[in-house]
């Protein structure tokens, strides 16, 4: 659902916004992304498994759509990395469900 959110706010001005934060965005060590997430050969294996060790950890809170987490961490992942509009979106779908977190949060 963040996912496909994210195509539709990128768009808005800063003065629309959400005053909101997230602090386990705001956390975030995207490093781990931007260094391994690199162009202009965009691979699952190279933007999808760091996207979700990101975000698994904090799945309920980036699903949270009363939330802006998930916009907040696609606009500071597509800040530092320069990532092309929707690549996540369109590169890392798993099924209808969205990310299957259950590798990473060791529940498989």
């Amino acid at each position: 659902k963040a996912l496909e959110l994210h195509e539709s706010v990128v768009g808005r001005s800063l003065r629309q916004q959400p005053q909101k934060t997230c602090k386990a965005v705001e956390n975030l060590n995207y490093s781990l992304l931007t260094s391994q997430c690199k162009g202009p050969n965009y691979t699952v294996q190279r933007c999808c498994v760091p996207l979700k060790q990101l975000i698994c950890p904090i799945l309920h809170q980036f699903n949270d759509l009363s939330t802006p987490c998930a916009e907040m961490f696609f606009c500071n992942a597509n800040y530092l990395g320069r990532f092309p509009l929707g690549l996540f979106s369109r590169l890392c779908i798993e099924g209808k469900e969205g990310l299957d977190c259950r590798k990473i949060l060791g529940l498989i």
